[in-house]
Order: structure tokens, then sequence, then C-alpha cells
């Protein structure tokens, strides 16, 4: 189920795709992007001012014709701080905030951000056109680049998070037969199955796996103790132990590797405008300071690379 969570004009407007209607509300990203203001405000975090940035004329003249106007963005949402909704239902966070600069950059005049509620569905449906882009704390791996195109722009790595002060003793180094959840979909929920398989190779309890599509349910669910441990994205799990004070990281960053924009891939024209449009915005510093409010600055890269070779 895709929801298009911004549309233009000032009043609730709908979309028909795929035979689905999908409700659109009015919010900054949806009005022509020439338009809009000053930073937006979430909670105590002051976004990026993108009103001072313009289209890179360089980096505009790459941009295929049919994707000037808009560019239709699929996003898992919540993944907080990355992506997730205020209390506006408007999408927020520092992958948000990015796509606003490197459309104003690229000289597009509309992002569109549609909600997949399915992360396992966003490549296939890249690939099938009904996004242009997907950017959702995605990691770059082989398996996904034989299918798709991929810019890197970030560094980041996964964590396990537990309720503060671990009352329940989960040992990161030794995960075994402890009850650990996972966004779906994730590589994190691989790398658990996989930990889960060695645990029983070694004669060990296995794991107690538990999924789910929001990440927020699951640190919730660490917080009121039916889960012992929850990983994720670094950069997630950081921003939630300074923010919820019932909530910590346990043990050290493990799996550092690039995060980036995903185009489908018979647009490669596409992710070489993309590439463009982010390395100029590290090269002046615009993307960092565009992480920045939101803690983040850290995990920019120096180069913007398309299908980086990982090993």
């Amino acid at each position: 189920m895709k929801k298009l969570v911004n549309n233009p004009s000032n009043s609730k407007a709908f979309l028909k795709k795929s035979k689905l209607l999908y409700l659109g509300l009015a919010t900054c990203l949806a009005v022509s992007l020439t338009a809009c203001g000053g930073g937006s405000k979430t909670g105590t975090v002051v976004s990026y001012d993108i009103s001072k940035l313009k289209a890179d004329p360089t980096v505009a003249a790459m941009v295929p014709a049919e994707n000037k106007d808009t560019l239709k963005v699929g996003m898992n949402i919540p993944y907080t701080p990355a992506e997730f909704f205020d209390e506006n239902n408007k999408p927020v966070g520092y992958e948000v905030d990015a796509l606003n600069a490197l459309a104003r950059v690229m000289g597009v005049k509309q992002l569109e951000i549609i909600q997949e509620d399915d992360f396992d569905a966003l490549l296939p449906e890249v690939n099938a056109g009904t996004y242009d882009m997907v950017v959702s704390a995605m990691t770059l791996t082989k398996e996904r680049m034989r299918s798709t195109n991929m810019v890197s722009y970030a560094n980041a790595g996964y964590v396990y998070g537990a309720k503060r002060g671990n009352p329940k003793q989960f040992d990161y180094a030794n995960p075994c037969g402890f009850k650990v959840g996972a966004q779906a979909g994730t590589s994190q929920a691989e790398m658990l199955q996989t930990s889960s398989d060695a645990c029983v190779t070694d004669g060990k309890q296995p794991l107690t796996i538990v999924t789910d599509a929001d990440q927020d349910k699951l640190v919730a669910q660490v917080v009121d103790g039916s889960l012992d441990a929850v990983i994720g994205e670094s950069p997630i799990m950081k921003y939630e132990e300074v923010n919820n004070e019932q909530f910590s990281t346990v043990g050290e960053i493990l799996g550092v590797a690039p995060q980036g924009v995903i185009t489908a891939k018979n647009n490669e024209a596409l992710a070489k405008a993309v590439q463009a449009g982010l390395q100029k915005m590290m090269d002046d510093g615009t993307l960092k300071e565009v992480f920045k409010p939101w803690g983040q600055d850290s995990i920019v890269l120096n180069f913007a690379t398309l299908n980086p070779p990982i090993m």
C-alpha cells in the first residue's frame, strides 16, 4: 500500500496510481521548490534552510527531460531520524532534508515523497517506474546493485540497543537465546538470522527474532520489556539514545557500509545527475550542513560514487 504524502496545493489532494487512491497532504515539499522558505522546525530540530540553494546549471543539464518537473521518491517511513512523520503527518528527517536540497541543486521543480509500506517492494517498484528514486536509509550491497543503480552519500553501521541500564543483560557479542527485534526486510534482520543459525551450529539456543516494518515500535517494545534488544542503523539508534531517556545502545558499531540514493537500472542518466548533485553538495559543504541539525553530519561521505565496489 502506497500513500502520497505530499502533493501540490494548499488543500488536500488525491492521486490515483496502480488502481489505488492516495491521500496527499499539503506540505512545503509539495509546493514548487522555488517557493519553499526557511528551515522547518521539528521538535528541537530546525532543518537546514534550503531557500539559499540555487540550481547548478551543470547538474541541472544532466537531469533527464522526464524528471525535470517532478521526482517521485519512494520511502519506507518511519525510520527516525532519517525519515518519519511529524505531528502534522508531514515527512521529516535528515534524508527528507537532503532530498529537498538535492532537488534544488538539480533544478527539479517538485518533489513527491511516496510512503511505501513494504520495504522489500522499494527496489522492484523503482524498476517498475512507480518511483523515480528510492531513499530509505538503504545499505548498498552487491545484490541490490545488480538490479538498480545506487549512489553513495553516507556511511553507517549497525548497533544493538536495549532498555537503559540493560536490565535483561543482553550480550551483543553472544546474542544466542535472546529475543531481538529488527526492521523487516533489512540487512540487520538478515544478520540476526545468520547469527541465530550460528548459535544453533554451536549447540546454543537460537535467537528469537521479531521483525516489524516500524522501527519505532520495536524500540517501544524494548522499553516495555517485551524485547530484550533491537538492532538498527547506527545513526537511528544513536539518535534514539540521545532523545529517549529509557533507551541506550549496547556495544560497538559494526558492519559500517555506504548508504545511498537508488534509481532504476535503466535510468543511469538520472543516477549520474544525482551523483553530480550530491558531489556538488559534498564539495561545498552543504550536505554536511543539511545533516548537522540532526546530529548526523559525521556520516556524510566525501565522494558520491555510482555503484561503488563493495567487498
